[in-house]
């Protein structure tokens, strides 16, 4: 039996951290390297100076890298029909090179499916001596490997959420970073699920959206979420605290006039602050789209870090079959996405477009967007928050899932 898990994301957007100093910006010009035969790490090109050039954000098949599309192309998901397309006689004349042209596929100018090699020098000013770095990549496809210099950071390989680097404490100056990208099928996904397949344009290799350094004090906030209260007019931030120190401290955690004593072993911890916010604070629904602001500040040994957050004061509960927001029942009225952006072949990553989109939905009496087998953006979210809409992203995956029954038992089994 096949299941697909999704979620209704009514209204939790977090938003990046607000901290000075500003971040970095790692847009534009990048050396650039394919790796068809996966030979890079072994051959260590991060300690080499890669020769051609590619823009990012972007990705390597719209700037001319790639193989030509052919009738031969191996693509991620051929559906069944489309197998032996290029035998109809309908087609014949889009089976000559440089005239291919694919049925039922979202088809992008080239085609690759392998690694390929990012590099540009950053520079760290001296005014970020003593803080903890982190390299951010909002959306890579699919597979991210980092070195800094000859040092590996790690490997990321999620399909919904930024590829985040710890890069530490960096000495001011220039330091060679390079990032390793994979688009194959890196894990045994079903084909066919958009977060992967080639059929609305998911298989591109590169990295889009924000690419940036980020620098905040040793003690930071690593993580906060907002649970509001609709009855009681608060919300309650579950905030994770990460100490690159390896030393324990304590501090004070304050937001919207409320504040808390907070520690921390070597590793980090956490805590829950709860903010009231007030008797006229209103609620969020899709016809009042009212948002809660908060700015959450951490301080004290090795700790001076804020986050921005935004929220909407909001109930979900369920009435037998009936879903209840706020106590009125609602109904969704939604279209599909795949995730397909023919004009760029990735999705986009800014509010505005988020917001063009959904208030297309909403001018035809839709509420809802379901993102089949796919998560979007950031900016999607941000956009549903301020014009009331109602999402459901889903993991970057469909796959079968089977539950093993357990084999009946022909004795009773002890306890004990």
């Amino acid at each position: 039996m096949q299941k697909c898990s999704f979620l209704i994301v009514l209204l939790a957007t977090i938003l990046p951290a607000v901290a000075q100093p500003a971040p970095i910006d790692l847009s534009g010009q990048w050396r650039f390297a394919m790796d068809s035969k996966d030979v890079g790490a072994t051959e260590k090109w991060y300690n080499q100076t890669l020769a051609d050039k590619i823009n990012l954000p972007g990705i390597l098949q719209a700037q001319g890298f790639g193989d030509d599309i052919s009738i031969d192309t191996p693509w991620v998901a051929a559906l069944p029909r489309d197998m032996r397309w290029y035998l109809l006689p309908q087609y014949k004349a889009y089976t000559t090179p440089g005239n291919v042209k694919i049925p039922y596929l979202s088809q992008p100018p080239r085609h690759y499916l392998g690694v390929a090699w990012y590099q540009r020098d950053i520079d760290i000013p001296p005014s970020w001596q003593g803080k903890r770095v982190q390299l951010t990549l909002e959306r890579a496809h699919w597979e991210s490997t980092v070195w800094l210099d000859d040092r590996l950071m790690g490997t990321d390989n999620s399909l919904v959420a930024p590829h985040e680097y710890e890069l530490g404490e960096l000495a001011p100056g220039v330091h060679h970073l390079s990032i390793r990208i994979d688009n194959r099928m890196i894990l045994p996904y079903r084909p066919d699920g958009h977060s992967v397949s080639d059929a609305l344009g998911a298989s591109w290799n590169g990295i889009v959206g924000t690419i940036a350094l980020n620098a905040t004090s040793p003690v930071w906030i690593d993580d906060a979420q907002v649970f509001p209260d609709v009855e009681k007019k608060t919300a309650i931030i579950k905030v994770k605290i990460g100490n690159l120190t390896g030393q324990a401290g304590s501090g004070t955690l304050s937001a919207g006039g409320a504040s808390m004593a907070v520690n921390w072993d070597a590793k980090g911890g956490s805590a829950e602050l709860t903010v009231p916010l007030g008797d006229k604070a209103q609620t969020w629904d899709e016809f009042h789209p009212n948002l809660q602001h908060l700015n959450l500040q951490l301080s004290g040994a090795f700790a001076d870090d804020q986050r921005a957050l935004t929220f909407g004061l909001r109930q979900i509960k369920t009435d037998n079959s009936t879903m209840l927001l706020n106590g009125r029942p609602i109904y969704i009225r939604a279209t599909h996405s795949g995730g397909d952006f023919p004009l760029t072949g990735y999705p986009a990553t800014d509010v505005a477009s988020w917001k063009r989109i959904f208030q297309i939905c909403k001018d035809h009496g839709l509420n809802s967007v379901r993102f089949h087998s796919w998560c979007p953006p950031d900016a999607a979210f941000t956009a549903a928050d301020e014009l009331g809409f109602y999402i459901q992203p889903e993991c970057g995956m469909w796959n079968n899932f089977r539950i093993r029954a357990s084999p009946p038992c022909s004795k009773p089994r002890r306890r004990g």
